[in-house]
């Protein structure tokens, strides 16, 4: 992905700041999946889309799987279908044409097909999306900074807020990219028919990553662990007082603890869990090719220790040999690996890649 200033630029004043517009990203670009397509995805079952609509000013949307009726409507509509890349392996690449950012943070991506002048209104997520324009032409009408107090518009299960006055409008074509980060309010209308990708990142909230963290740490406590009083016994309390002195000590004992018997782990897990509400477990698919690669469904990331690399796939943990860094990251990268040098640089990487399904040889899924 050609951006107009350096990856240094972007994610010094950029990445999560502020939008900005990459004319021609991808130059030449011709979208790998097309209307058709995308309709027969939303017909089949266990499959996340959804249509969305707006009639008589009230804006509405519908669950599918949808029938081949669904998408005759005359109003304007916009399909959308969560996920594509893990079904469509001309969609998947897509995933390895993005900057150098965090590839553990990558979600999914996400396509939309909208009829003339459709959109699913004015909003603003809390995650990072690169807009990639696919076919056709769409409108992205640019507003504020939005956060938890702006008021949202619950309509028919949409969280949309007020049009607003635009602060920028781009009009993307093929190839066209438009970085937008979380927050930041902005409002798609297609220009004719128009299929638009949304390259999305993962924002875990700080909570959950809280909960894990504790959680990790209390299945390796001590119950017979107590609070020690410390220099916090040194000042004299009045009756029945809790000093503050009390409790910067039990504040510092449990950061303390959370420090000491903290794996690091858990981040992993969190980061490459899948949804909660989809399973995309699958099956190992690889046969005797001679070359196997990521599959597409696959959330992984690994992280060097000092014996061995802890390695993540789907939510789960391994250990794998630090001599496999070389293959492991070929096989994060998304580019085809010989399966014969991946065995030999390391059994125990390649039987865990084949077990937990997360190898693929074939050009489709």
């Amino acid at each position: 992905m050609r951006l107009p200033v350096t990856t240094e630029q972007f994610l010094a004043d950029y990445w999560q700041q502020q939008p900005l517009l990459c004319p021609q990203a991808l130059p030449h670009f011709r979208s790998p999946i097309t209307a058709e397509e995308l309709a027969g995805l939303a017909m089949e079952p266990g499959i996340e889309s959804r249509m969305v609509w707006q009639d008589a000013g009230v804006w509405r949307q519908q669950d599918g799987p949808f029938t081949e009726h669904a998408f005759q409507g005359e109003v304007p509509w916009t399909l959308l279908v969560q996920g594509v890349d893990r079904y469509h392996s001309g969609v998947s690449v897509l995933r390895n044409t993005l900057p150098p950012l965090p590839r553990w943070r990558f979600d999914d991506v996400m396509v939309s097909f909208a009829t003339d002048q459709a959109g699913v209104g004015p909003h603003f997520d809390r995650y990072d999306v690169f807009l990639l324009q696919g076919s056709g032409r769409r409108e992205w009408r640019i507003g504020p900074h939005c956060d938890d107090e702006t008021p949202q518009l619950q309509e028919n299960g949409l969280n949309l807020i007020a049009p607003f006055e635009a602060v920028e409008t781009y009009v993307l074509e093929p190839g066209d990219v438009l970085y937008i980060p979380p927050g930041v309010a902005h409002w798609g209308v297609a220009l004719g028919e128009a299929i638009t990708y949304s390259l999305g990142f993962r924002s875990p909230s700080v909570g959950e990553l809280m909960a894990r963290r504790t959680d990790a740490v209390l299945e390796l406590i001590s119950t017979t662990s107590l609070l020690e009083d410390g220099v916090s016994a040194h000042k004299p309390a009045r009756p029945g007082e809790i000093t503050v002195e009390h409790i910067a000590n039990a504040r510092d004992a449990i950061n303390n603890a959370l420090d000491a018997l903290d794996s690091h782990r858990w981040f992993g897990e969190v980061m490459t869990e899948g949804r909660k509400d989809h399973d995309y477990s699958r099956k190992p698919t690889v046969t005797q090719s001679d070359q196997v690669r990521l599959h597409p469904a696959t959330r992984i990331a690994w992280s060097a220790q000092e014996e061995c690399i802890d390695l993540f796939i789907d939510g789960d943990h391994f250990e794998v040999p630090l001599t496999s860094l070389e293959q492991l990251m070929a096989i994060c990268s998304g580019v085809w690996v010989q399966r014969r040098e991946l065995a030999e640089a390391s059994e125990t990487l390649f039987e865990t890649l084949w077990e937990t399904g997360a190898l693929t040889d074939e050009d489709s899924t």
